[in-house]
C-alpha cells in the first residue's frame, strides 16, 4: 500500500517538474523581409592540393556563406546573420515577402511555409521611426 502510494506520489511529481521544465509555446509574429544579402567566398580555379604526408588529394570543403537578412516590422527593425555553406539548408526570403517569427531574447526563430524553423542570432534590434 505505501509502496503505491510513492510510485503515485513519484508520477505526480515528476509530471510537475516535467510541465514546468517544458518550454513555452512561441509566440509568433509577422513582418516583412527588407534587406538579403549573401556573401559568398571568391574561388580559384585550379589543382586540388594533396595532403603533406600522403599524397592523397584533399577532400574539397563547402566554401562558408554570411547570409544577412533584415526584417521590419511596424515598430522594430531586426538583423540577423546566418554562417552557412551552400550545401546545409538556409532561410529562403524574398525582399518584399511576409515572414513570421518569433523572439526570445537575442534569438529570432524564422517559420518557412513549409513549417519549418529556423534559429539564428540577432545582430542588430533597433526601432524604427514614426511617421
Amino acid at each position: 500500500m505505501i509502496t503505491n502510494l510513492r510510485c503515485a506520489l513519484l508520477v505526480v511529481v515528476f509530471s510537475m517538474v516535467a510541465t514546468a521544465a517544458w518550454p513555452a509555446d512561441k509566440t509568433w509574429q509577422t513582418g516583412t523581409w527588407r534587406e538579403v544579402k549573401v556573401e559568398r567566398p571568391k574561388f580559384t580555379f585550379g589543382g586540388t592540393p594533396s595532403m603533406p604526408n600522403s599524397g592523397a588529394p584533399r577532400t574539397p570543403v563547402a566554401p562558408r556563406e554570411k547570409r544577412t537578412y533584415v526584417i521590419e516590422t511596424d515598430t522594430i527593425r531586426i538583423e540577423m546573420r546566418q554562417d552557412t555553406t551552400a550545401d546545409t539548408p538556409h532561410v529562403d526570403a524574398l525582399v518584399g515577402e511576409p515572414v513570421t517569427f518569433a523572439l526570445e531574447k537575442n534569438t529570432i526563430w524564422i517559420k518557412q511555409d513549409t513549417g519549418r524553423e529556423y534559429k539564428m542570432s540577432i545582430t542588430k534590434k533597433s526601432p524604427l521611426a514614426k511617421k
